[in-house]
């Protein structure tokens, strides 16, 4: 038991030992530098862990388009000479790379899908600074830096459904009780996360589908596609842009045209909307310019044209039209196999406002259309289609939308009788 003199004289010595400095730095130095070097050293080998494994995820990308693309003409060994030999000029590493190739992949979206490659490279990395004190026991630390890459054979065309919007939510939609069966691939250019909605009690087969964006399947909505969906893909080229308009000429008719029962309607300028009433209408072939009018079918019309083009035009892009053909309608429209617009049959003037009119083709089952319907600034209402006949068909519109049920077919025999591009699309690219 310490006595209170002896109290009294032990804590003035331990305020004095607390506030003594003397050597302090020195002390703190050789605690603290064993961690600053060893916290300096971990960093430098995290460093070099991050960028090692940077390096096997390009060196991986670049194997597996590379192994596809040899895949064309090699196998099996074969194969993985050839991509090995390849991949040396860019920096692998027989002595601690070790590359696997699986075809068809074994893992991922593409498990067991033929065409595609998988390639994993595993590199073992030396951690230096940690190996110093490791090396006590007579070997290196090593870990093992391995990445995954999968490419493929992917079909992107030809697509006969096309959004052609940038940024427009839901800009190819399918909803209600759509079904929409489209003999060909849709897409759309648009960014949004729902870039294609397949909504309600909608349902959908196409082959592709590829969006910009995302792709949206929700309630009881289906989609039916061989291949697998196409997100984030690169935009779907605009096949028309540059396709002139007629010049500037005198109208063959002034103010809008009432097209009654029985009536034969020959080609020229009309300078005002053609209104279609009546039955058994025949539009003689040629190019019908609708200048700063629309194309209107009421309910019930019926109308014919075999090697026919609409183009919408105007002054000004307010004076542009549209179409609006309405429930109930029943059209048969063939482009034209030969001329300057050859497979189109609606052609909407690209400078027309944008997004202020909605061109409808409400006919039901009971619209046949064989040709390019292009109307690049507006968007499109769609609920009919040929179900019986073959037929060849082309949407581009700023967005598109289906509801009710549609066939758009694709007939190789019928599209190329109208001289429109359906050779399927190709591209070898990452997807995983």
């Amino acid at each position: 038991m310490i006595k209170e003199s002896e109290s009294r004289m032990l804590g003035p010595l331990i305020r004095r030992f607390i506030k003594d400095e003397g050597a302090g730095t020195l002390v703190m130095t050789a605690v603290l530098f064993p961690m600053i070097l060893g916290f300096g050293g971990l960093g430098l080998d995290v460093t070099g862990w991050y960028m090692q494994k940077r390096d096997v995820q390009n060196l991986v990308d670049m194997a597996a388009i590379e192994a596809v693309h040899t895949g064309n003409y090699y196998s099996g060994s074969g194969l993985a000479d050839k991509v090995n030999t390849f991949l040396t000029h860019y920096g692998l590493n027989a002595s601690t790379d070790t590359v696997t190739f699986n075809s068809p992949p074994t893992s991922g979206d593409y498990v067991g899908k033929n065409g595609f490659m998988e390639v994993i490279i595993s590199r073992k990395v030396t951690l230096n600074f940690l190996s110093a004190f490791y090396g006590l026991s007579g070997n290196n630390l090593t870990v093992n830096v391995a990445a995954r890459a999968v490419a493929g054979t992917l079909i992107i065309g030809t697509q006969c459904i096309v959004a052609l919007d940038k940024t427009a939510d839901r800009a190819l939609e399918f909803s209600g009780s759509a079904e929409v069966v489209a003999e060909c691939g849709v897409a759309s250019n648009s960014t949004s996360g729902q870039s294609i909605y397949v909504g309600g009690n909608a349902s959908l087969t196409a082959d592709p589908a590829m969006a910009v964006g995302d792709i949206v399947v929700s309630g009881s909505a289906t989609l039916v596609t061989n291949s697998p969906l196409q997100t984030f893909a690169q935009p779907t080229k605009d096949p028309y842009a540059n396709l002139p308009i007629p010049p500037i000429s005198a109208c063959d008719v002034t103010g809008a045209t009432t097209v009654n029962n029985d009536q034969v309607m020959t080609p020229g300028r009309y300078c005002g909307d053609i209104n279609v009433k009546g039955s058994n209408v025949t539009f003689e072939p040629g190019t019908y310019v609708i200048d700063g009018g629309s194309f209107i079918a009421n309910a019930g019309a019926q109308f014919a044209g075999n090697g026919v083009t609409f183009i919408l035009t105007g002054d000004t892009p307010s004076d542009v039209g549209t179409v609006s053909i309405n429930g109930g309608s029943k059209a048969d429209l063939v482009a034209p196999t030969s001329g300057d617009y050859e497979g189109i049959l609606v052609y909407q003037d690209p400078k027309a406002d944008y997004r202020t009119s909605t061109g409808k083709f409400l006919g039901g089952a009971d619209l046949l259309f064989d040709g390019v319907i292009y109307m690049p600034s507006s968007d499109i209402q769609f609920s009919g289609g040929a179900a019986s006949d073959p037929s060849c068909m082309q949407i581009f519109g700023a967005t598109v939308t289906f509801e009710g049920s549609s066939t758009v077919g694709n007939s190789d025999a019928i599209c190329q009788s109208l001289n429109m591009d359906v050779s399927p699309q190709i591209r070898i690219q990452l997807v995983e």
